[in-house]
């Protein structure tokens, strides 16, 4: 009963983690600060075992973004079942093969993490001594649940998801990963370092950068770089001295800057969305409705009356 199926002969095309693509309603990829994360979506789960050969990728965290999904893992001398309810998280390493057999519909959203990107996630979450990642007893993770649900939401505005926005949610994903399921003391950033706010010439060299890229080329890294801060430091001083993240200051620059142009300016919307960063007409006018509470057009008729 505990034996592997066979997989040699199987033809079927795969994904990178060893799934069968003859099912999936939802396939996405997004690579940033060294990992990469997916989401996997099937109302029904493929006939075909999942399978991969030990390798030294590092570690795949898988996080069920819905429950009623049952897997089978095969082991050496035996199986276990595993029934996964909302955000139920299991943790395997590339270094020991894999083979499994899913039952039922499944909502996954996995991040596949090296040991390069390990290290470097736990610098920024101040760990020191971090070099793999370890279970520690099944059990849901609702944070990381909502974090990857935010990451990969389905919105009909994909143009809102900048890289700033993308780069900011992976890295808190990396830092809740290497604080939760690092091997190493997980609640080392001390009280002082919690509370730290930005210095009065750190904001102003951040608000430069960002006021002077409104078009969103811009990464933490860079940010954290102005205030010679690790980036987990930068988003949690940023928070507590602003009160929003780094790519809710950029939307807002780009709005501030939006309203200059439409009150004292002859653009037209178009080249004012363009001037302040916007991919569009039509995205400038969402994101400016939903901060300034009106359309860009009737705020600027406003202003004129």
């Amino acid at each position: 009963m505990g034996n592997a199926p066979s997989v040699s002969a199987v033809s079927f095309p795969r994904d990178s983690l060893g799934c069968s693509l003859s099912q999936l309603d939802d396939d996405r990829r997004v690579d940033a600060n060294g990992m990469t994360l997916y989401r996997k979506k099937a109302a029904s789960a493929p006939p075909e075992p999942v399978y991969t050969p030990a390798t030294s990728r590092g570690f795949l965290l898988g996080l069920s973004l819905s429950g009623g999904h049952r897997r089978r893992i095969f082991h050496a001398h035996h199986s276990s079942v595993h029934e996964f309810a909302e955000n139920a998280v299991y943790l395997r390493s590339f270094q020991d093969a894999y083979r499994a057999e899913l039952a039922g519909s499944f909502d996954f959203a996995l991040l596949e993490i090296g040991p390069c990107a390990i290290e470097r996630l736990a610098y920024s979450a101040d760990l020191a001594g971090v070099s793999e990642l370890q279970a520690f007893g099944e059990g849901a993770d609702p944070v990381l649940g909502g974090l990857m649900g935010a990451l990969f939401a389905s919105t009909s505005d994909q143009l809102e998801r900048s890289a700033l926005f993308v780069d900011q949610l992976s890295l808190a994903i990396g830092i809740h990963v290497a604080h939760r399921y690092g091997n190493a003391a997980r609640e080392t950033v001390t009280e002082r370092v919690k509370g730290r706010r930005l210095s009065p010439r750190g904001m102003a060299a951040v608000q430069d950068i960002i006021r002077e890229r409104l078009h969103g080329d811009i990464s933490i890294a860079d940010l954290a770089r102005a205030c010679n801060l690790s980036e987990g430091a930068f988003l949690r001083a940023f928070r507590k001295t602003m009160g929003k993240t780094p790519y809710q200051f950029l939307l807002q620059e780009r709005v501030e800057k939006a309203r200059n142009l439409l009150a004292f300016s002859s653009l037209s919307l178009s080249e004012i969305a363009a001037a302040c960063g916007f991919a569009d007409q039509s995205h400038f006018s969402r994101i400016f409705s939903r901060i300034a509470g009106t359309a860009p057009g009737t705020w600027r008729r406003g202003r004129k009356a």
